[in-house]
Protein backbone atom coordinates (compact mmCIF):
# COMPACT_ATOMS: atom_id res chain seq x y z
CA UNK A 1 0.00 0.00 0.00
CA UNK A 2 1.04 3.54 -0.58
CA UNK A 3 0.44 6.50 1.64
CA UNK A 4 -0.64 9.79 0.19
CA UNK A 5 -1.27 13.17 1.76
CA UNK A 6 -4.48 14.82 0.60
CA UNK A 7 -3.05 18.30 1.26
CA UNK A 8 -5.22 18.69 4.34
CA UNK A 9 -2.90 16.78 6.63
CA UNK A 10 -4.87 13.55 6.28
CA UNK A 11 -3.00 10.51 5.04
CA UNK A 12 -4.81 7.63 3.44
CA UNK A 13 -3.62 4.26 2.27
CA UNK A 14 -4.94 3.34 -1.14
CA UNK A 15 -3.80 0.95 -3.77
CA UNK A 16 -3.56 2.23 -7.33
CA UNK A 17 -7.10 1.04 -8.07
CA UNK A 18 -8.41 3.06 -5.14
CA UNK A 19 -6.70 6.20 -6.42
CA UNK A 20 -8.10 5.71 -9.93
CA UNK A 21 -11.61 5.20 -8.52
CA UNK A 22 -11.24 8.27 -6.28
CA UNK A 23 -10.10 10.40 -9.23
CA UNK A 24 -13.13 9.26 -11.23
CA UNK A 25 -15.47 10.04 -8.32
CA UNK A 26 -13.90 13.48 -7.84
CA UNK A 27 -14.39 14.37 -11.51
CA UNK A 28 -18.01 13.22 -11.34
CA UNK A 29 -18.54 15.38 -8.24
CA UNK A 30 -16.85 18.32 -10.00
CA UNK A 31 -19.23 17.88 -12.94
CA UNK A 32 -22.24 17.99 -10.61
CA UNK A 33 -20.92 21.00 -8.68
CA UNK A 34 -19.93 22.99 -11.76
CA UNK A 35 -23.36 22.45 -13.30
CA UNK A 36 -24.72 25.05 -10.85
CA UNK A 37 -21.79 27.52 -10.96
CA UNK A 38 -23.54 30.13 -13.10
CA UNK A 39 -22.13 33.13 -11.19
CA UNK A 40 -18.57 31.85 -11.02
CA UNK A 41 -15.82 34.37 -11.63
CA UNK A 42 -13.53 33.75 -14.64
CA UNK A 43 -10.56 33.63 -12.25
CA UNK A 44 -12.15 30.64 -10.50
CA UNK A 45 -12.69 28.98 -13.86
CA UNK A 46 -9.04 29.65 -14.75
CA UNK A 47 -7.96 27.99 -11.49
CA UNK A 48 -10.14 24.96 -12.24
CA UNK A 49 -8.75 24.76 -15.77
CA UNK A 50 -5.24 24.85 -14.30
CA UNK A 51 -6.08 21.96 -11.96
CA UNK A 52 -7.61 19.97 -14.81
CA UNK A 53 -4.54 20.71 -16.97
CA UNK A 54 -2.36 19.34 -14.16
CA UNK A 55 -4.54 16.23 -14.03
CA UNK A 56 -4.21 15.77 -17.80
CA UNK A 57 -0.43 16.28 -17.55
CA UNK A 58 -0.22 13.35 -15.11
CA UNK A 59 -2.20 10.97 -17.32
CA UNK A 60 0.59 10.03 -19.78
CA UNK A 61 2.73 8.74 -16.91
CA UNK A 62 -0.22 6.82 -15.46
CA UNK A 63 -0.92 5.24 -18.85
CA UNK A 64 2.74 4.34 -19.32
CA UNK A 65 2.88 2.74 -15.88
CA UNK A 66 -0.30 0.73 -16.55
CA UNK A 67 1.23 -0.46 -19.82
CA UNK A 68 4.36 -1.56 -17.95
CA UNK A 69 2.25 -3.38 -15.35
CA UNK A 70 0.52 -5.31 -18.14
CA UNK A 71 3.84 -6.19 -19.79
CA UNK A 72 5.20 -7.38 -16.44
CA UNK A 73 2.08 -9.48 -15.82
CA UNK A 74 2.54 -11.10 -19.22
CA UNK A 75 6.18 -11.89 -18.41
CA UNK A 76 5.70 -13.09 -14.83
CA UNK A 77 2.23 -14.63 -14.60
CA UNK A 78 0.36 -17.51 -16.17
CA UNK A 79 -2.56 -15.80 -17.88
CA UNK A 80 -5.71 -17.14 -19.52
CA UNK A 81 -8.83 -15.47 -20.84
CA UNK A 82 -12.29 -15.86 -19.31
CA UNK A 83 -15.26 -17.05 -21.34
CA UNK A 84 -16.78 -13.56 -21.69
CA UNK A 85 -14.69 -12.71 -24.77
CA UNK A 86 -13.89 -14.24 -28.11
CA UNK A 87 -10.20 -13.42 -27.61
CA UNK A 88 -8.33 -16.50 -26.45
CA UNK A 89 -4.77 -15.17 -26.30
CA UNK A 90 -3.86 -13.03 -23.26
CA UNK A 91 -0.71 -11.81 -25.02
CA UNK A 92 -2.83 -10.49 -27.88
CA UNK A 93 -5.23 -8.79 -25.45
CA UNK A 94 -2.36 -7.19 -23.54
CA UNK A 95 -0.73 -6.08 -26.78
CA UNK A 96 -3.98 -4.43 -27.85
CA UNK A 97 -4.45 -2.78 -24.45
CA UNK A 98 -0.88 -1.45 -24.53
CA UNK A 99 -1.44 -0.08 -28.03
CA UNK A 100 -4.54 1.77 -26.79
CA UNK A 101 -2.65 3.05 -23.74
CA UNK A 102 0.10 4.36 -26.01
CA UNK A 103 -2.52 6.17 -28.11
CA UNK A 104 -4.16 7.51 -24.93
CA UNK A 105 -0.82 8.99 -23.86
CA UNK A 106 -0.77 11.13 -27.00
CA UNK A 107 -4.39 12.16 -26.52
CA UNK A 108 -3.65 13.13 -22.90
CA UNK A 109 -0.73 15.31 -24.02
CA UNK A 110 -3.08 17.09 -26.45
CA UNK A 111 -5.74 17.40 -23.73
CA UNK A 112 -3.17 18.98 -21.41
CA UNK A 113 -2.17 21.43 -24.14
CA UNK A 114 -5.76 22.48 -24.78
CA UNK A 115 -6.62 22.84 -21.08
CA UNK A 116 -3.42 24.77 -20.43
CA UNK A 117 -4.20 27.11 -23.34
CA UNK A 118 -7.74 27.64 -22.01
CA UNK A 119 -6.35 28.38 -18.55
CA UNK A 120 -3.83 30.85 -19.98
CA UNK A 121 -6.57 32.56 -22.00
CA UNK A 122 -8.72 33.10 -18.90
CA UNK A 123 -6.05 33.69 -16.27
CA UNK A 124 -5.95 37.47 -16.60
CA UNK A 125 -9.65 38.23 -16.87
CA UNK A 126 -10.83 40.62 -14.19
CA UNK A 127 -14.50 40.43 -13.34
CA UNK A 128 -16.37 43.46 -12.10
CA UNK A 129 -19.86 43.27 -10.74
CA UNK A 130 -22.50 44.08 -13.33
CA UNK A 131 -23.79 46.78 -10.99
CA UNK A 132 -20.38 48.50 -10.97
CA UNK A 133 -20.54 49.62 -14.61
CA UNK A 134 -24.20 49.86 -15.48
CA UNK A 135 -26.36 52.80 -14.67
CA UNK A 136 -29.60 52.05 -12.98
CA UNK A 137 -32.31 51.35 -15.49
CA UNK A 138 -35.16 53.82 -15.22
CA UNK A 139 -38.29 52.16 -13.99
CA UNK A 140 -41.38 52.25 -16.09
CA UNK A 141 -43.73 54.75 -14.60
CA UNK A 142 -47.47 54.20 -14.72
Amino acid sequence: MTESDDGLGKTDCLEASGHAAAACKNIQEFNRASMWSRDQMPSETADQLGDLADLAAALPQAFSQLSSVLAQALADQVLTMDSMTEESDPAMAIGLARLHLDEARGVAVELHRHLNNAQNATAHIISHSVDDHQEAMPRDQP
